[in-house]
């Protein structure tokens, strides 16, 4: 006979019971549905100079994948390293891989357990000071007189020990000659401490199920938008819902047992001239760490820049928002740490010192490059893009700019050098042309862009409603970037929208410097920085 207390327990156990295999049962079913339709999301392809660059190397026992991008100016240049966070990978930082190898060394590293690297059983390959000696072997490899240590996330942490490490030995050389931080972390709270220690002892299997159901919802689950802001595009969605995918419950248990955060006074270590940034919206890492690092290192460290804090931005900003992201270690790199020989400019114009602009090879140049571009602006303050005339071509000298284009009533050249066609043919004819040179390869100056801008106010003064045709020599660069300054102080347009347009209107590629187009965001939609 069962007594009435055990019926009284039973009851409960068993409404409870068929409610959680019920509850249960759906999440697997959502589950399932939710796998079938995930199929059909494709991963956006890697970034072909990362791809083209991939190595596996042999360090401390493993075997790592890295990607290593030597420059042809070898010592004259720094070497970046890029350090990636839990659950990150090389792919991360493609954006800033492919932007500043163009002017420098770059190494890239899959830690332990992530990307396409090793994934050891022990403990003893996911401590804090295991990641660190893994940095340190690479870094005794690709040596460098001037490295720059470029982190995210838990890889800030492994490079303020990095540091340290280098710093106290007496048999390495500290070649950390600056370092950048983006989305750290600077303190551990109470909650989040409790939460890693309940990690450590929930098996496997459990946390596996719990991180699946937090990725229902594909590209828009709690899983992908902890780690990007709600503006953030649906390829940057599956990429990180396919980072999620590939990083290992197993890896993440073991790194947290063995993490070591900084102290203050490891932060206080850092001597190097210091940039840190964080996403406005960061979840995981929020801003007020980059500040609070910020705050326990101005006392010690006179080169550490007032943080970044970059809006529309979650904890991915080297990718939510790398078109200003990059710019900003680009400047800081150049400007702030004398790394002078790494400018996309100075290279570009050492380089072409004693180009001959109508050598054979760039007359052919010359000759391939699209007459003149479709109008771009709106109103009646309209432009046209075009490549510097030449006398003796056919096709676009000033006789047959003259008889092919009525509508433009005004040309301004803006190349640095005479020009290749005989500027008297627009007299006393319906153009006008008139010059402001400006240095090449280089953006110009704000100097440069309001003289251009007060001249052509005053063109459609005198002639309102003509449109304007602009060159420097081959019409993208310089040229473009005139265009758009107007289109941004005049007309409104964001610097997106202005480089989109003059993209349209001047193919293949607009502005073909990537770094013009990060002086554009600089100059006219600078970071947030908070004030020292």
């Amino acid at each position: 006979m069962v007594s009435n207390a055990t019926t009284r327990w039973t009851k409960p156990t068993a409404v409870l019971s068929t409610v959680l295999a019920l509850y249960l049962g759906y999440k697997a079913l959502q589950l399932l549905d939710h796998q079938r339709r995930q199929k059909a999301i494709v991963p956006s392809p890697t970034s072909p100079v990362v791809v083209n660059h991939f190595q596996f190397v042999k360090v401390n026992g493993k075997q790592l994948r890295i990607a290593h991008i030597p420059h042809a100016l070898g010592s004259k240049v720094p070497l970046l390293v890029f350090i990636h966070g839990v659950g990150g990978q090389i792919e991360q930082f493609e954006k800033q891989i492919e932007y500043f190898s163009l002017s420098t060394h770059i190494l890239a590293i899959d830690l332990c357990g992530y990307g396409a690297s090793d994934v050891p059983e022990s403990f003893d390959y996911y401590t804090t000071g295991a990641y660190v000696e893994d940095v340190v072997s690479l870094l005794q490899r690709y040596k460098s007189e001037d490295t720059v240590v470029i982190c995210h996330s838990y890889g800030c942490t492994i490079g303020t020990h990095l540091y340290s490490r280098l710093a106290a030995s007496e048999t390495l050389n500290n070649s950390i000659k600056a370092m950048v931080m983006i989305g750290p972390k600077a303190v551990i709270t109470e909650h989040e401490a409790k939460g890693r220690a309940q990690l450590a002892k929930t098996p496997d299997w459990v946390v596996d199920f719990a991180r699946k159901l937090d990725r229902m919802g594909g590209i828009h689950s709690k899983s992908v938008n902890r780690l990007l802001h709600a503006s953030a595009g649906e390829d940057l969605r599956r990429k990180q819902l396919r980072w999620n995918k590939a990083s290992r419950t197993s890896v993440l248990r073991r790194l947290m047992a063995g993490v070591q955060w900084p102290t203050p006074g490891d932060f206080h270590r850092i001597q190097c001239p210091l940039l840190l940034m964080s996403g406005e919206d960061d979840r995981v890492c929020p801003a007020v760490n980059a500040e609070q690092i910020y705050t326990w290192c101005r006392g010690t460290n006179d080169r550490i820049q007032s943080p970044f804090i970059i809006t529309n931005a979650g904890h991915l900003p080297m990718l939510e928002k790398w078109e200003h992201v990059t710019p900003i270690i680009s400047s800081f790199l150049i400007k702030d740490c004398g790394m002078t020989t790494m400018d996309p400019a100075w290279q570009i114009t050492k380089k072409c010192e004693e180009e001959n602009k109508w050598s054979l090879k760039n007359t052919e140049k010359w000759m391939n490059t699209p007459i003149i571009s479709a109008p771009v602006g709106k109103g009646s303050g309209k432009f046209r893009a075009m490549k510097v005339l030449r006398q003796i071509d056919r096709d676009h000298s000033p006789s047959a700019f003259l008889a092919k284009h009525p509508e433009v009533g005004f040309i301004i050249d803006i190349s640095s050098k005479e020009p290749s066609y005989r500027t008297t043919d627009f007299e006393a004819t319906s153009i006008t042309y008139t010059k402001l040179p400006t240095v090449s390869k280089i953006p110009p100056s704000r100097e440069d862009v309001n003289r251009f801008i007060a001249h052509c106010k005053a063109c459609w003064e005198e002639k309102p409603g003509v449109e304007i045709a602009v060159h420097c020599h081959y019409g993208f660069n310089r040229t473009g970037f005139m265009l758009c300054s107007y289109l941004i102080q005049e007309q409104g347009y964001s610097v997106a929208e202005a480089l989109r347009d003059f993209e349209v209107a001047r193919p293949p590629r607009g502005i073909r410097h990537d770094h013009f187009k990060g002086e554009l965001y600089l100059r006219y939609e600078p970071p947030k920085q908070l004030k020292a």
